[in-house]
């Protein structure tokens, strides 16, 4: 039941263990003048603390709920241009798995079609089908690796190449001049037809 309400909520664990942690400090706050009590003789309240534990628990009811409103039904949500807060409107989705989204946009260069959010980390098909009407993807927005003038270090961040393919994209290039098609990339005999069809969206030849 707890998962199901922290999952409703995009609250992630660290900021649900916040939660935990304040409500204990406040229920400690609160106990505290009554646990002193009982070890003095008289059993006067002690206003002052109770005042000053009164003042903790109001201040804390006065924080706003850090709970992240969820998008409207019909909202689209642009994948490639997104940030966090954006992603975590949709509908599953919290802090964690937003940074995991932005971070391996980051490494693609940006989605090329919405099934790739299922290559990202804990994203599960579940999870997917609960948000792929919720996002669009924008293909102009993608950052294009220029294959003739890359180096192995521009590479070396995009997660469809082993570094054994990166090197060999390199070698080839220095041994017989510049790609001008993805035809000549397919000259590159560690290159399968999966791992070109992958690697298409992001290559650029000028």
């Amino acid at each position: 039941m707890l998962s199901r309400i922290k999952n409703y909520l995009s609250v992630s664990k660290k900021e649900w263990n916040g939660m935990v942690v304040l409500v204990i400090l406040i229920v400690l706050i609160l106990a505290a003048p009554f646990v002193l009590q009982l070890f003095r003789k008289d059993n006067a309240i002690n206003p002052k603390a109770l005042d000053a534990a009164l003042a903790v628990l109001q201040k804390a009811k006065n924080q706003p709920a850090k709970f992240h409103t969820k998008a409207s039904p019909g909202t689209i949500i642009e994948l490639n241009t997104a940030d966090t807060s954006k992603l975590r409107e949709l509908k599953g989705i919290g802090s964690s798995f937003a940074r995991r989204v932005i971070n391996y946009r980051n490494r693609l260069g940006g989605f090329y079609k919405k099934e790739q959010l299922k290559e990202v980390f804990g994203l599960d098909s579940e999870k997917y089908v609960s948000v792929q009407s919720q996002v669009s993807v924008d293909l102009s927005k993608i950052k294009k690796i220029p294959i003739n003038t890359t180096t192995f270090e521009g590479l070396s961040r995009f997660p469809y190449l082993s570094f054994k393919q990166m090197n060999a994209i390199i070698q080839f290039r220095e041994q017989h001049g510049e790609y001008e098609s993805m035809d000549d990339l397919g000259n590159v005999a560690i290159l399968d037809q999966t791992t070109l069809q992958k690697i298409k969206p992001y290559i650029t030849f000028k």
